[in-house]
């Protein structure tokens, strides 16, 4: 598969970071997905104009940021990967963290965008979303330890976001992206009676978004976070007003 680009310049901006740039765009003008395989680095160097090195690094920082996965052996290479929210939130926990951005902060960002979400979910909600949102409450009571727990918490707050429809999809992202930074936290020092408390709320709230309750929905979601914001300073009183920390991986 060819990814023969047109000609640009790259003047101005540091070579690989423009070369990154370039591939990131012709891969999306070629609509390309998830799984789809680049040429090699020796096809693709030809191919742009450029040195083994300097693809081999614009490569490394599509990697780094999630775009790509490279493979070695034989049939190895660059390979499209499915970015997620958890992509974007290791990026986004290295700004936070540079600019001093607290676990305290992050909790009232949350409990500004959450609410919103779910007012949009039970305004915007399919059968099909409904459907999904009662069995992840079902299997959620199912869980037999805290992973499973925090895994059908995250999963619910996605499928909200899913309900709140595409009517903007970076507040989706931000809005997911901030709750999965709190996920390995809640898996390393998690309560499990708090996280089984938190089915009912989220079967609360799926009730709400049934309904089709804009009001009820986003008034059950402010009173999670209130309570998801006050369980989190308990358990990391250390933390609660500390700079985010930068999840590298």
């Amino acid at each position: 598969m060819s990814v023969t680009p047109p000609p640009r310049g790259r003047r101005g901006a540091k070579l690989a970071e423009r070369l990154a740039q370039d591939i990131v765009q012709h891969i999306s003008s070629l609509g390309l997905v998830p799984g789809d395989r680049l040429p090699s680095e020796v096809v693709m160097a030809q191919e742009w104009g450029v040195s083994r090195a300097s693809l081999r690094e614009a490569l490394r920082i599509l990697e780094v940021h999630g775009m790509i996965s490279i493979r070695t052996g034989p049939g190895g290479g660059p390979v499209l990967s499915r970015l997620t929210s958890q992509d974007f939130a290791r990026m986004a926990t290295l700004h936070f963290h540079a600019a001093g951005v607290t676990f305290r902060q992050l909790l009232k960002a949350r409990l500004t965008l959450e609410p919103r979400m779910a007012e949009l979910a039970a305004a915007n909600r399919t059968p099909e979303q409904v459907i999904a949102l009662r069995a992840n409450v079902r299997e959620h009571r199912k869980a037999a330890d805290i992973h499973e727990l925090v895994r059908y918490a995250h999963d619910f707050h996605a499928l909200v976001s899913d309900c709140a429809g595409d009517e903007n999809r970076a507040l989706s992202l931000m809005t997911l992206s901030l709750h999965g930074i709190f996920d390995p936290y809640q898996r390393q020092g998690g309560s499990g009676d708090v996280m089984r408390h938190t089915i009912d709320v989220h079967s609360g709230i799926s009730d709400a978004i049934e309904e089709g309750d804009p009001r009820r929905a986003a008034e059950l979601m402010e009173k999670h976070m209130q309570e998801s914001a006050e369980t989190f300073g308990q358990q990391h009183p250390t933390m609660i007003d500390s700079p985010v920390s930068w999840l590298s991986s």
